[in-house]
């Protein structure tokens, strides 16, 4: 469990590690605007996540300008977070795309400011003793319980 409703100790700033900036508000975690993004103070290979998100409720701009952010993994693999419901913009920038690579395969986003759930699969990838890759990474991924990915390879 990386997040219980309660802390934030398990989490840090993505600048400088210094503590995570962001607020606890009834027992989910809000960004604080200009803080930056957090991270986790664990390092993971393969990992399965399940995480919730709810965009903000009042309608601020257009294509990547609405509640945009993004979930991570090593640092360089994103799965796309953003408001994405009647939002027009890239095909692999739309929430569940596999950033700048594949879009999803479908949009199955819930309106502004209510929860959306995404289920991640990360598979790490895999590199010889020279430091040569030996395996791609993958991720299958589910937005509101709607495939999005099906172990699909991320470049990176």
């Amino acid at each position: 469990v990386l997040f219980d409703g309660s802390n934030l100790d398990a989490w840090a700033s993505d600048k400088g590690n210094a503590p995570a900036p962001w607020k606890i508000e009834n027992g989910y975690l809000e960004v604080v605007g200009g803080s930056g993004g957090i991270h986790t103070k664990g390092e993971w290979q393969d990992v399965q996540l399940h995480l919730e998100f709810a965009t903000p409720r009042k309608v601020e701009g257009e294509s990547q300008g609405r509640g945009n952010s993004g979930v991570f993994f090593h640092g360089q693999f994103e799965i796309q977070v953003l408001d994405s419901y009647k939002n027009q913009t890239y095909a692999d920038g739309q929430v569940g795309a596999l950033y700048g690579q594949w879009p999803p395969l479908a949009n199955p986003i819930k309106p502004p400011g209510e929860w959306n759930s995404y289920d991640i699969v990360f598979e790490a990838p895999r590199f010889d003793a020279e430091g040569k890759l030996t395996r791609p990474a993958y991720a299958t991924v589910f937005l509101n319980g709607v495939l999005l990915h099906n172990r699909k390879e991320i470049n990176g």
